[in-house]
C-alpha cells in the first residue's frame, strides 16, 4: 500500500564534520500516518515473507536517490543495508547487478552494507554477484561488530572498504589499561588496508573528543544528526 518511508541519518567526515554518506532507513506507516520502528516489525515481516520485498524496495529506492543527487551535483554517497534475506536472494541481486550495469554512473556513490556474520557466510551464488558489483564499482561496508577481533586482510579481500563499530566498544577498549584487542593496532591495520572506520552511535561531544584522538576516519549518531524522512519521495 506504499506506506514504507525512507529515512537518512548522516555519516560525516572527522574532524571536519562534513556530510559524507547518508544511510538510508525503512519505516513504515499505519493507515493513521504512526511510524513503526524495524524493532516493531521485523520479526512479523520475517514470518509473513515480506523481509526481502521491504529490503528490495529500500535498495531501489536509494538508488533512485543517488540519481537525483547526481542531476543535482551533490557530492555524497548513500549506505544502504542488505539483510540475509536480500543477500541470500540470488535472483534478486542478479536483478540489481543487471540494473548496475546498465547505469554504472550510479555504482561509485552506492554503499551496501552487510552484518557481519552474514557477509561472511554467504554462498558461491551470492560470492559471485557480489564480485560483479565491486567490479562494477559499488563499495561495501559491514556492521554488526559485536567484538574488536577482524580478520582484516580477508575482509579486503572481498572487497570491504568500511567497517562501522559501536562508540561504546571502542572507547571500552581505550579506556582500559590492557584492552583484548588493541584499538589503535586495529586503527593502524584497517588503514594498511585501506578500511575506512565508521564510529557509529557517537552521542554527546564529550565522547567525541576522546574518539578524535584515535583519528576515526566518520562519525555516525545523533550528534551529528537523527534519521530524517527524505525530503522528496524516492
Amino acid at each position: 500500500r506504499d506506506r514504507v518511508d525512507l529515512f537518512l541519518q548522516p555519516i560525516v567526515s572527522l574532524p571536519q564534520r562534513k556530510h559524507r554518506f547518508y544511510e538510508c532507513f525503512s519505516r513504515i506507516r499505519t493507515a493513521e500516518g504512526t511510524l513503526i520502528q524495524p524493532q516493531e516489525y521485523i520479526e512479523v515481516a520475517e514470518r509473513a515473507g515480506l523481509m526481502a520485498a521491504i529490503d528490495n524496495l529500500l535498495l531501489f529506492r536509494s538508488v533512485q536517490l543517488v540519481r537525483k543527487t547526481q542531476k543535482s551535483k551533490h557530492d555524497v554517497g548513500f549506505v544502504c543495508n542488505i539483510s540475509p534475506h536480500t543477500l541470500s536472494d540470488s535472483i534478486f541481486l542478479g536483478e540489481f547487478v543487471t540494473y548496475i550495469e546498465e547505469h554504472q554512473g550510479l555504482a561509485a556513490k552506492l554503499v551496501l552494507e552487510f552484518p557481519r556474520k552474514d557477509f561472511l557466510a554467504h554462498d558461491a551464488a551470492t560470492a559471485e554477484a557480489l564480485t560483479r558489483l565491486l567490479q562494477l564499482g559499488v563499495r561495501f561496508s559491514i556492521d554488526q561488530v559485536d567484538d574488536l577481533t577482524l580478520d582484516i586482510d580477508a575482509l579486503a579481500r572481498r572487497g570491504v572498504r568500511f567497517v562501522k563499530i559501536g562508540a561504546a566498544a571502542l572507547l571500552n577498549e581505550l579506556r582500559l589499561d590492557t584492552p583484548s584487542v588493541d584499538p589503535r593496532a586495529l586503527k593502524a591495520s584497517l588503514d594498511r588496508a585501506q578500511i575506512d572506520l565508521v564510529v557509529e552511535k557517537v552521542e554527546s561531544e564529550s565522547d567525541l573528543i576522546e574518539l578524535l584522538d584515535f583519528q576515526i576516519d566518520f562519525g555516525q549518531g545523533f550528534l551529528f544528526g537523527e534519521p530524517r524522512i527524505a525530503k522528496e519521495k524516492a
